[in-house]
């Protein structure tokens, strides 16, 4: 995958970022892969009904290859081909507990993509 954008969402403990890195890695792959008439619960245990986050990957995603949430301490990584599904991505882990979300800029990533700060 060719990433443009990195989206750095910050959690309270990495406890936290881990359990929600393993949900939305489930619901990306389920988003890309899986039957949209059958929804799971993948964010029930953090309060959330998944069906409030369910993306047409025909008409909302433009991901070529499915993303993967990267675990750094209590912070998750995700590489975005765009930015248009940042909104969505923003607003679930927010729910999900993220106290910051934001897209990294070049100068916060490095020749690896990895975030610097």
């Amino acid at each position: 995958m060719d990433e443009d954008y990195q989206l750095l969402a910050t959690f309270d403990s990495e406890e936290t970022a881990e359990a929600v890195g393993r949900a939305v890695n489930q619901w990306f792959t389920w988003i890309m892969e899986g039957d949209h008439a059958d929804i799971p619960e993948l964010f029930e245990d953090f309060g959330l009904a998944t069906d409030e986050y369910v993306l047409d990957r025909d008409s909302e995603v433009d991901w070529n290859d499915t993303p993967m949430a990267e675990v750094n301490g209590g912070r998750i990584l995700v590489s975005l081909e765009s930015n248009a599904t940042f909104d969505t991505l923003q607003e679930l882990f927010e729910a999900l507990g993220a106290f910051d979300v934001r897209i990294l800029g070049e100068d916060e990533v490095d020749d690896d993509g990895d975030f610097m700060g």
